[in-house]
């Protein structure tokens, strides 16, 4: 068995581009330098220096967090050796194992297309800096234990590529595709125990720093489950689900003359989510109950009891926000009706609202990429999404810097 991680070695420059790296330091990343959160916490660390170095306690963290904000909206490269500093003290706090991490808040939210109710975590911006450590570290188990068809929450595998993966299958082998299964993990993410969460990341890791920094990060979310919305997670929740995605394609089989002949032929993991592809009815099922049997047995997970088999010409694949036929695609009834209201609105328009302008690029994206050009033609979507666009840009040209007085020297400081 394979470890990883066993000649890595936790440095102070591997924490700071990790740090960067959260904070869009790379071209891959969003920018965060100029959000709320990520300025306040800069200024905390930043009060923290000056207590520590000059003896200067300063109270007020609003107004040296907007006197940062305008030292450094023209110019984040001033703000480089403060992040260096902070760089400095996260990887103090992982060898020394003396992390200390705020509560996570949590929101519930009604999924306005699945209708489903969500727990959302919202992380302060320290933690999330150092889920980009420990992600970083563990890329190179992450690529190599999850498999090839899970797509979800990772890069360049998103519903684009799990959609033309099943197309693939199912239009260009046909007599392997004819039965269908489709089913969920029940409650997957609130359900992920801790305890087996961090045995099999000490099965695979060999390295104490980055296990510490691991088990510290899980411990945060309560007792039980993961977290949405945290950069770790879901790679921890691909990571999780790998196991039972190799069980799957490589485990179950039958052997006929000497011959082994794999119980499925494709299958499809999108997060939670299990698609099983077959060309024999019994054989797809007992596939689904031993998977069943697998996720109760190691994982303590289960399968809803509302999942689907069903021969794939009697009706399409709805997967991913898309309905997948054997020779064309549309877009999943629940999301077409939300997005031809908001086409129809905007029709012929030469100006529209900013939140109409994020829509249309939002739903072009499903349209783009299904059978939909009559449709497409017909609501003149090529002409919005050029409105929309040009609409996003000049607000975001526009965006105008939040009013405050006084100045504060980093560059001194530091």
């Amino acid at each position: 068995m394979k470890r990883y991680l066993s000649n890595f070695e936790l440095t102070e420059e591997f924490v700071r581009k990790s740090v960067f790296d959260c904070l869009g330091g790379s071209p891959t990343r969003k920018s965060r330098w100029k959000e709320k959160k990520t300025i306040f916490f800069l200024a905390e660390y930043l009060m923290k220096w000056e207590y520590q170095h000059n003896f200067r306690e300063v109270s007020n963290i609003k107004t040296i967090g907007y006197r940062l904000y305008n030292y450094a909206i023209n110019n984040k490269e001033r703000l480089y050796p403060l992040v260096n500093y902070i760089a400095h003290e996260m990887y103090l706090e992982i060898k020394n194992r003396s992390i200390r991490l705020r509560k996570i808040n949590y929101n519930t939210i009604i999924d306005k297309g699945s209708k489903k109710t969500r727990v959302i975590g919202s992380a302060s911006m320290k933690q999330q800096c150092y889920d980009y450590v420990v992600v970083n570290a563990l890329k190179e188990m992450f690529d190599a234990k999850i498999g090839h068809y899970q797509c979800a929450s990772l890069p360049n595998k998103g519903q684009l590529f799990g959609k033309q993966a099943i197309e693939s299958w199912i239009r260009t082998n046909p007599k392997k595709c004819t039965w269908f299964f489709k089913g969920d993990v029940k409650q997957f993410y609130p359900s992920v125990n801790h305890r087996i969460a961090k045995r099999l990341l000490n099965r695979d890791i060999k390295n104490k720093d980055i296990l510490y920094l691991a088990y510290t990060l899980i411990d945060t979310y309560g007792d039980v489950g993961l977290c949405i919305g945290s950069y770790f997670c879901q790679y921890m929740a691909n990571y999780i689900m790998s196991y039972p995605y190799h069980y799957v394609t490589e485990m179950l089989y039958v052997n006929r003359r000497g011959k082994r002949y794999n119980l499925v032929h494709h299958a499809l993991f999108y997060m939670d989510d299990v698609i099983l592809i077959g060309s024999n009815k019994k054989h797809v099922k007992k596939a689904a109950i031993e998977l069943e049997k697998y996720l109760n047995k190691f994982f303590d997970l289960k399968l809803k009891l509302d999942y689907q088999l069903f021969p794939i010409d009697s009706r399409p694949i709805d997967m991913m926000g898309y309905k997948i036929y054997s020779d064309y695609t549309t877009v999943r009834k629940r999301i077409f009706k939300p997005a031809n209201r908001v086409f129809n609105q905007v029709k012929g328009k030469d100006t529209m609202t900013l939140e109409e302008a994020h829509k249309v690029v939002s739903y072009y994206g499903y349209f783009k990429y299904t059978d939909s050009y009559k449709y497409r033609k017909k609501v003149k979507m090529s002409r919005s999404l050029r409105v929309a666009k040009e609409v996003i840009s000049n607000e975001a040209k526009n965006s105008r810097v939040p009013n405050s007085t006084g100045t504060i020297s980093v560059s001194t400081a530091i």
